[in-house]
């Protein structure tokens, strides 16, 4: 365990969170508040970060694994608790219209049909990306010369993306993000690589203020419009952070328990924020105020859901892995 990474993620969580937290403040009253939306616009590279980072982790745990193990802990610590999650969100998709291609993207988390779904929680549409990742390393664990072939993939889907949303998604250059995340993994630790946290946080941060920072919703995140773009204002800035913080070493303490909840704070941070978001309509505040509330907000109530719920489910899906490995080599 890379216990500066489990920080990490707890910030890269942090940073979705304030972006959140910051429109809906601008949404409450018109304004940005103290800090500009050009600074602001930073806290969607989270996402980059937190691809970055599962490449250097899968690529660090997957071999130790049979592919068997490998798909089921992944599938056991990503799905159950998305899907739990995401049946408020489903029942409200449900009353304004809720096809075959809504269920396909909120249940298998594949959002590429005859035409582009997002998954009913909106910010499902990363997870896409990881098990699309998670399904990739899995073949790779079956046979390692089957990588060329996924190389091969991704690259031909890449080339004929206007051909639909299929190739649009294989071929999204965000995965390009994962593989930084799995070649430094294999990279030696470098001291003074430290110094490649604050340069590429100065170089997400510059995005905004120079109007190179990629926009966009999430259809198209999802499509990969701007992808390019994205990965290289977003994803080398993230790679260079997540290559610095390796270099730090850190002891399990709060903020390491903090990054561990970092998934839960990922999935549930829009539903106070959105309550939030109707009681600063019926009672005006001053923007930062809005930000920090509904932060801080999100953040204690992911705690108390991760505590409560997340770990009991874990320990309660840890306890049938003897049962459907067996046979198997442990990790």
């Amino acid at each position: 365990m890379i216990w500066s990474l489990q920080v990490l993620r707890f910030v890269a969580a942090l940073m979705v969170v304030y972006v959140h937290a910051a429109q809906t403040a601008v949404t409450a009253t018109g304004s940005n508040g103290l800090l500009p939306h050009d600074f602001q616009v930073a806290g969607f590279a989270g996402v980059d970060i937190f691809f970055v980072i599962s490449g250097v982790i899968i690529a660090r745990t997957a071999p130790g694994l049979t592919w068997r193990s490998f798909a089921w802990r992944r599938f056991r610590r990503i799905v159950p608790l998305y899907l739990l999650i995401s049946i408020p969100y489903a029942i409200v998709a449900y009353k304004t219209g809720f096809g075959w291609r809504d269920a396909l993207a909120t249940l298998l988390l594949w959002p590429a049909t005859d035409q582009m779904t997002a998954p009913a929680l909106p910010a499902a549409w990363t997870l896409c990306f990881e098990m699309l990742f998670y399904a990739a390393a899995t073949i790779v664990l079956i046979d390692r010369r089957l990588l060329v072939g996924l190389v091969g993939i991704f690259g031909l889907a890449m080339m004929f993306r206007s051909a639909g949303p299929v190739p649009q998604f294989l071929g999204n250059p965000l995965i390009i993000e994962f593989g930084f995340g799995v070649g430094l993994a294999y990279m030696p630790k470098w001291k003074p690589a430290v110094w490649c946290l604050p340069i590429g946080a100065v170089a997400m941060i510059a995005a905004g203020f120079i109007g190179i920072a990629p926009g966009g919703g999430t259809m198209e995140f999802l499509a990969g419009d701007n992808g390019f773009q994205r990965v290289l204002v977003y994803g080398l800035p993230a790679a260079m952070i997540v290559f610095g913080t390796m270099q730090i070493d850190a002891k399990p303490s709060v903020w390491t328990a903090l990054g561990d909840a970092s998934y839960m704070l990922y999935l549930v941070h829009t539903l106070p924020i959105t309550l939030l978001l109707m009681v600063w309509t019926a009672f005006p505040i001053p923007p930062d105020l809005v930000i920090v509330i509904g932060t801080a907000t999100s953040v204690i109530f992911a705690w108390r859901m991760y505590i409560r719920f997340e770990l009991p489910l874990r320990k309660f899906l840890r306890r049938h892995d003897r049962h459907l490995e067996t046979g198997f080599r442990p990790a």
